[in-house]
């Protein structure tokens, strides 16, 4: 008995089963062509749940996700054993509606509570540099708190990593390190900014995208161009 209580702790204080993903930004061409996801579970347990592909669209304060039958997945179903790995095909129904870029998210929903949930982008559409994003960033006006508004103008989404603002004189801060989010084509998105006694006049904002550079979200009309998808 002695023996069975501390490997009893020991047994519930592993973690749930935490997967690895790859890739992490998936790509379908406008014409057709497939994708592939490839998940692998290191362990400690067993991770089951299935896979559901929604349509995602944007509100400029809110992401919003609706049921899509464009795009197929299999399997649907998913059961990894420690160790083990499983390739997830993508395909699409039919051919792309229309023109632009077409955006999605691959929803890894768990079967118990515990166990962690993942949501990736995929997007479908023509692939850089045919398509580009082009933003458009202003300070909006008469708000409690400083709000910066993206508009993308541009028929790529585009991903922005380490928002940060440089005075006039030059000194810089760091507003949202890591992953601040994406644009997606046509839509526009919000980020409440931190207080600055002197506010956001007279300096500017930068940011870095998909493709590794760091650009200028200059007001009032910046066009950035982006080389290449990739990344989370």
């Amino acid at each position: 008995m002695r023996l069975l209580l501390p490997l009893l702790a020991l047994l519930l204080a592993l973690p749930a089963a935490a997967l690895e993903l790859m890739p992490t930004t998936l790509q379908l061409p406008a014409e057709g062509g497939h994708a592939e996801l490839w998940l692998h579970n290191p362990g400690p347990s067993r991770w089951q749940g299935q896979v559901r592909i929604l349509a995602w669209e944007q509100q400029p304060n809110a992401e919003v996700l609706r049921p899509s039958d464009q795009i197929l997945a299999s399997p649907t179903q998913l059961d990894l054993a420690p160790g083990t790995r499983q390739r997830i095909w993508l395909l699409p129904r039919q051919p792309a509606p229309g023109a632009g870029e077409r955006a999605y998210r691959i929803v890894l929903a768990p079967g118990l509570p515990d166990l962690p949930r993942y949501s990736l982008p995929l997007f479908r559409g023509q692939a850089a540099p045919v398509a580009q994003p082009r933003l458009h960033a202003r300070i909006e006006p008469d708000t409690s708190q400083p709000v910066l508004r993206l508009d993308n103008t541009g028929a790529l989404h585009a991903r922005l990593h380490d928002l940060s603002f440089i005075t006039g004189d030059g000194r810089r801060s760091l507003l949202m390190p890591g992953l601040a989010g994406y644009v997606l084509p046509g839509h526009t998105r919000r980020w409440s900014l931190p207080q600055r006694a002197q506010g956001y006049t007279g300096g500017r904002f930068l940011a870095r995208l998909q493709d590794g550079r760091e650009v200028e979200l200059a007001a009032p009309d910046p066009a950035i161009a982006v080389s290449m998808p990739g990344g989370l």
